[in-house]
């Protein structure tokens, strides 16, 4: 794994995942703050999942030859969609207040 791969993960994360849900929790919530820490814990969750099953990955798919960064970088999408929801999931456990529910 090289440099590039977090790099590529920070921008996909950036790009396609913290501006749309921060978007669309700014509607849903009609607070900038709330749907800023909301789309924050996600995005961050999702990074470190995308590294760590891209590590992960690595070392259980590339044995088997060329031609597997489709199956890593795959699989390392789909950590990041579990540890964007596992982060979520925990912050909300942790806060006073549901950082999801409109007050």
């Amino acid at each position: 794994m090289s440099p590039a791969f977090t790099a590529l993960g920070w921008s996909l994360i950036c790009g396609s995942v913290f501006f749309p849900v921060f978007v669309a929790a700014w509607i849903m919530l009609r607070s900038p703050g709330r749907a800023f820490a909301l789309a924050a814990v996600f995005s961050a969750g999702a990074l470190v999942a995308y590294v760590a099953c891209g590590k992960l990955g690595a070392r259980l798919i590339d044995p088997f030859g060329a031609h597997t960064e489709g199956f890593i970088v795959g699989f390392a999408s789909a950590g990041a969609v579990g540890g964007g929801a596992l982060a979520t999931f925990i912050f909300g456990k942790l806060s006073r207040r549901s950082p999801w529910r409109r007050d």
